[in-house]
């Protein structure tokens, strides 16, 4: 075999359908064929490539090390073919994964929890991956190249192959520890004499923050730069610094009061897609998300026999 056309795409086909269920029984059901004959395609498949593919029992069939090669490799073929098929048809086909690019920012609690809301909406059809932005200018390149379906930033593309939609607006609060906050007569005062956090990564939100400070008279003595919001956020629990991040409406933030300065600071988050891809159904979902607040989350977010119902998992399986 030395070309592509001397491949039974039909076969391959099966192979990847049943790779991915590992049964023979569900392959059969989703394909649409018996078993008998969906068996016989696969031992075809076999000997072309001259490997044992699969591995059989009495308890079913698992993959072999080749035939998770091959399955690894076929992956990417099928997915890509499932988005092709939407692109040129008015059908849903789904089965694809969707990977959602998320710029660098404070704004992770909130972009994150868009996306877990969107998880939601669209795990009948695939899973959802979130991959690290460095910029926004690097969020719309990857757009653009087709390295992710979608991302979530702080600033509107100028790119007029891209949508983009307001996720929603958010509120820039200060926090400390409680324990610090009481000890103040005067919030101006706390962010005055105690060490300041900022991002090493969001330059355009530490400027407008520095603008906000300024504009209230407030000058902080001496300041804590940092790559991780996590290590920030314990020496703020412990009452050694004070930092702003994104007000969560559903997050209580415990041990942490948290507080304003003047008029609150607000700053709104977008998604951004490709004008091409809108009759996907990852976007197709995307949109629908559109509709709802954050504070509004989907009917059966917190229920647990969601994922096992979409994941088709057997009640032999459960307890």
């Amino acid at each position: 075999m030395e070309k592509l056309k001397d491949i039974n795409w039909n076969h391959l086909y099966c192979f990847y359908e049943v790779a991915k269920v590992q049964s023979l029984k569900k392959g059969a059901e989703i394909i649409g064929t018996s078993s008998p004959t969906l068996s016989e395609q696969l031992k075809r498949l076999e000997n072309k490539f001259n490997m044992k593919l699969f591995n059989r029992s009495s308890k079913g069939l698992s993959l072999t090390p080749e035939g998770l090669q091959l399955f690894e490799r076929t992956k990417g073929i099928f997915e890509e073919g499932s988005k092709l098929l939407e692109h040129f048809s008015e059908d849903v086909v789904g089965g694809y994964p969707v990977s959602i690019g998320i710029e660098e920012t404070i704004s992770y609690d909130l972009a994150t929890e868009f996306a877990s809301q969107y998880w939601d909406l669209y795990t009948k059809y695939g899973t959802v991956n979130t991959i690290r932005q460095g910029d926004h200018d690097v969020l719309v390149d990857n757009i653009l190249h087709g390295n992710i379906d979608w991302g979530i930033s702080l600033r509107k593309p100028k790119r007029k192959s891209l949508n983009v939609a307001e996720i929603g607006s958010f509120e820039i609060v200060f926090c400390c520890s409680t324990e610090l906050y009481d000890k103040f007569r005067d919030e101006k005062d706390l962010l005055v004499n105690i060490p300041f956090a900022e991002s090493n990564w969001d330059k355009n939100l530490n400027r407008i923050i520095y603008q906000h400070l300024r504009k209230n008279g407030v000058i902080p003595k001496e300041k804590v730069y940092s790559d991780h919001i996590d290590f920030v956020h314990k020496l703020c629990l412990r009452g050694r610094c004070v930092m702003f991040l994104p007000k969560n409406p559903l997050e209580e933030y415990l041990g942490l009061k948290t507080f304003h300065l003047g008029e609150p600071i607000r700053m709104s988050l977008y998604a951004i897609w490709k004008k091409s891809d809108e009759g996907l159904i990852s976007i197709r979902k995307l949109q629908e998300l559109f509709q709802s607040k954050l504070s509004n989350v989907p009917d059966r977010y917190e229920d647990v026999d969601l994922q096992i119902e979409v994941s088709d998992v057997s009640d032999d399986l459960l307890n």
